[in-house]
């Protein structure tokens, strides 16, 4: 039944879930898992968006909308932000599993079992696609194809270059330990440049984390409650009625504040617009964090439900301060 309702959606999309599943090493049919998925995004949606009309009056049709096709998207931004969690771990030991690889050949090891000896526990999601590549490579199978399929269980470009550079330094028959050797350290340079990079551009990312948990909050805060004490002000403001004035009075119209009119932005409008640019502010400060740090906009998503706990903590914080202190006014 769910792969039949996996029908539904797009091949591309298909695809997408997986290689995401592979790279989690989720041992499920793609078909199986999107159709569930559908089905639960549907019910959960549903579900949702009635308590969303019900508490806050948001129209059910659009509430359904934006939840079923948020909880399905949040199930692929889980899977890709543990793939990319992964396929960096794995970045960040690969030299080391090189230079491993490299000794056990020149110690006179095949190839197969040089692999098959480099798996170890601490190269986590690594040393299962080694022994792998290894026990690949004694069926019979080629040892570039069996080096390929190591890529194919990690979600790393890095490891996809590295073993394709090796490939070709088996084909053309040169020594593949120097090769490793060489390989070890050029990636042991490139992450060295790495961390010097990340650690010039750190100020950047304290100033958008400052303006994301501070900055905006408390600017948010302090403008929706100058509102709130206006628009209390303007209500026991009495009115002046025109009319009533002498026919010989050199004032002009009377509108706006000296009337007394109210205002047509509400403290629950102001409320609403600072919440609402409040979460899109620390959404986007999040996914250019994750730019900075790895060039790729989903690193950053995982910051986006701790830093808006704190964002809203302070946004309430300083509404709160400013109540006890200028309660009075209002």
């Amino acid at each position: 039944m769910y792969a039949r309702l996996s029908n539904v959606i797009p091949q591309s999309i298909l695809d997408k879930f997986r290689k995401q599943l592979a790279y989690n090493h989720i041992r499920v049919d793609e078909r199986k898992f999107v159709g569930f998925l559908l089905i639960y995004s549907i019910l959960l949606g549903l579900g949702i968006s009635f308590n969303l009309q019900l508490f806050f009056g948001i129209n059910v049709l659009i509430g359904f909308v934006v939840c079923a096709v948020g909880i399905f998207g949040l199930a692929y931004v889980i899977l890709k932000t543990r793939s990319e969690s992964r396929g960096k771990f794995v970045e960040s030991i690969l030299p080391d599993a090189l230079q491993l690889i490299a000794s056990n050949m020149k110690s006179g090891l095949t190839t197969e079992r040089s692999l098959f000896v480099a798996g170890r526990s601490e190269f986590g999601p690594l040393q299962d696609e080694l022994k792998k590549a290894s026990k690949r490579i004694s069926s019979g199978e080629r040892i570039e194809d069996a080096l390929s399929g190591i890529s194919e269980g990690i979600n790393s470009p890095t490891l996809a270059k590295t073993l394709w550079l090796i490939s070709r330094g088996i084909k053309s028959g040169g020594q593949i330990a120097d090769l490793l050797f060489q390989l070890a350290d050029d990636l042991k340079g490139q992450q060295a440049i790495e961390e010097e990079t990340k650690s010039n551009i750190s100020i950047y990312i304290l100033l958008i984390l400052f303006s994301a948990v501070f900055g905006a909050p408390v600017l948010f805060g302090v403008s929706s409650f100058i509102v709130q004490v206006l628009s209390k002000q303007l209500a026991s403001t009495p009115t002046i009625d025109a009319s009533s004035l002498p026919s010989n009075s050199n004032l002009g119209p009377i509108t706006g504040f000296a009337s007394g009119s109210k205002s047509q932005v509400t403290p629950d409008f102001i409320m609403f617009f600072s919440i609402v640019t409040l979460f899109f502010t620390t959404v986007f400060s999040c996914i250019t964090i994750g730019v900075i740090n790895t060039g790729k906009e989903i690193n950053g998503l995982k910051y986006i439900i701790p830093l808006l706990i704190v964002a809203f903590i302070a946004f309430f914080a300083v509404r709160a301060v400013l109540q006890a202190v200028f309660g009075n006014l209002t």
